[in-house]
C-alpha cells in the first residue's frame, strides 16, 4: 500500500501539472488568435501592396499615356484577388479607368497609391485607387486566427507530454541551424546554403535545397523584372515605329545640352525638321509606305550625326536633331546639307522610288536666344519660312531682339 503523502503529492502534482498546462494553453490560445488575426491583416495588406508593387509601373505607364487598354489589364489583374473590390487608375490630366465601382461593393476600405512619371520618376501624374474587400480580409484573418489557435494548443499538448525533447533534438535544432544559414544568404550572392551529408536525403535537406531553389527563382524573377521595367521606360521616352527618342526626352536632353553649353561657353545648334512630300506619299501609297518612309528617314538621320548628337521624332513628319557643343555655326549648316541631301534620296518601296525632301529651320542657343523654350519656337518658325519660300533647303532663325 502507498503512503498516504505520496498519494496526495501525485494528486496535488497531476493537479498543478494541469493547471498549469490549462492556464498556459489558455493564455497560449488568446495570444495566438490575437497575434494570427493582426498577423493576417498584415499579411493581406502586405498582398494588397504587392500586387500594386506588380502593376505600378504599368498603372504609371497607363496614366502617363491615358491608354485604356493598359489600364483596364491593370484594374482587371488587381480585382481578380478577392480582397480588392474595386480599383481605379485616375490621371491629373483628366484621364480615369474604373472597375468595380458601379457594383454593390459594399463597406471597403479606400488605399491611395501615387503613380509617379516614368520619364522622370519624380514629377506625380496621378494615383492608383484601391477598395479593399475588409468583410473578406477579416474572414480571412478569423479563420486563420482560429486554425492557428487550434494548431497551437493541439502542439502545446503534444510537445509538452511527448515530444518536446524529440522535436528539439531532431527539428528545432536542424531548422534553427537552417534559418541561421539564410539569413546571410541574399539574392545576387553567389553563396548557397550548405547541405550536411547526415541531412542530404531527410526533410531538412529537402528545404535546404528548396531554399537555394527559392534563391535562384529570385534572381532570375528579379532580372526579369528589371528586364521589363527597363523596356517599359524605354517605350514610354522614345517612338514605338523609328526607336528615336520622343519630344519629352528630346526636350529633356535640349535643357542638359543648354545647361551645360552656358556654363562652359559653348553653343547648341537645334535643328526643326518637315519633310517634304510625306502627305503624297501616304494618300498616294497608302500609310505602310509612310511608316517605311518614316523608318528610313530616322536612320538616315542618326547615319548623319555624332554618337553624342540627338535626333528625335517629335509627332507626324517632324523631327528635331540636337547638336552640342559646336564651334561655330557653320557646323550645323554642314549638318543641315547633310540631312537635306540623305533625305533627298529616294526611299524604294514596293518597286516604287519615293521622293521626299526636308525642310529645315535652325535655332543656336545662345546666339539667337538664351531660352529653351524660345528656341524650339524659332527653329520652328525659320523652318515654315523655308516651307513657304523655297523647300528643300535650310534657314536660321532670327536672334532675339532685346526688348
Amino acid at each position: 500500500m502507498r503512503n498516504p503523502l505520496f498519494k496526495r503529492l501525485d494528486t496535488r502534482l497531476v493537479f498543478s501539472v494541469g493547471i498549469g498546462l490549462a492556464v498556459f494553453a489558455l493564455i497560449s490560445g488568446v495570444f495566438t488568435y490575437s497575434y494570427s488575426y493582426r498577423h493576417e491583416l498584415g499579411s493581406a495588406e502586405s498582398l494588397q501592396q504587392q500586387l500594386v508593387r506588380t502593376v505600378q509601373v504599368q498603372a504609371e505607364v497607363a496614366a502617363y499615356a491615358a491608354n485604356n487598354e493598359i489600364a483596364k489589364e491593370v484594374l482587371a489583374g488587381l480585382t481578380a484577388n478577392p480582397i480588392i473590390l474595386a480599383a481605379r487608375i485616375e490621371s491629373m490630366e483628366g484621364f480615369k479607368s474604373e472597375q468595380g465601382f458601379r457594383q454593390k461593393i459594399g463597406i471597403g476600405t479606400e488605399k491611395i497609391y501615387p503613380l509617379i512619371s516614368p520619364v522622370d520618376r519624380i514629377e506625380r501624374i496621378g494615383a492608383l485607387v484601391v477598395i479593399q474587400n475588409d468583410n473578406e480580409v477579416d474572414s480571412r484573418a478569423t479563420r486563420a486566427a482560429l486554425l492557428q489557435t487550434l494548431l497551437m494548443l493541439v502542439q502545446v499538448v503534444m510537445a509538452v507530454l511527448i515530444l518536446a525533447a524529440v522535436l528539439r533534438v531532431m527539428i528545432i535544432n536542424p531548422i534553427t541551424g537552417l534559418a541561421q544559414s539564410m539569413t546571410s544568404i541574399q539574392p545576387g550572392s553567389s553563396t548557397r546554403i550548405e547541405i550536411a551529408a547526415k541531412h542530404a536525403t531527410d526533410e531538412i535537406g529537402m528545404l535546404s535545397k528548396s531554399a537555394n531553389a527559392m534563391l535562384d527563382a529570385a534572381e532570375t524573377a528579379l532580372d526579369n523584372v528589371k528586364a521589363q521595367r527597363n523596356e517599359l521606360e524605354r517605350l514610354a521616352t522614345h517612338d514605338h515605329l523609328t526607336g528615336l527618342p520622343t519630344l519629352r526626352l528630346a526636350d529633356d536632353r535640349l535643357h542638359v545640352a543648354c545647361s551645360k553649353a552656358r556654363r562652359s561657353n559653348e553653343k547648341v545648334a537645334l535643328l526643326f525638321i518637315d519633310l517634304d512630300g510625306f502627305k503624297a506619299v501616304n494618300d498616294t501609297y497608302g500609310h505602310d509606305a509612310g511608316d517605311e518612309v518614316l523608318k528610313e528617314v530616322s536612320r538616315r538621320l542618326r547615319a548623319s550625326l555624332r554618337e553624342e548628337d540627338t535626333a528625335a521624332r517629335i509627332g507626324g513628319d517632324e523631327f528635331l536633331v540636337i547638336l552640342g557643343d559646336i564651334g561655330d555655326v557653320d557646323a550645323s549648316a554642314m549638318v543641315a546639307e547633310n540631312i537635306v541631301t540623305a533625305v533627298s534620296r529616294p526611299v524604294e518601296f514596293a518597286g516604287h522610288p519615293l521622293q521626299l525632301g526636308a525642310s529645315i529651320g535652325i535655332a543656336i542657343f545662345p546666339d539667337h536666344t538664351g531660352d529653351v523654350q524660345t528656341l524650339i519656337r524659332a527653329a520652328d518658325q525659320a523652318m515654315y519660312r523655308v516651307k513657304k519660300s523655297k523647300k528643300g533647303t535650310f534657314a536660321f532663325a532670327v536672334p532675339e531682339t532685346a526688348p
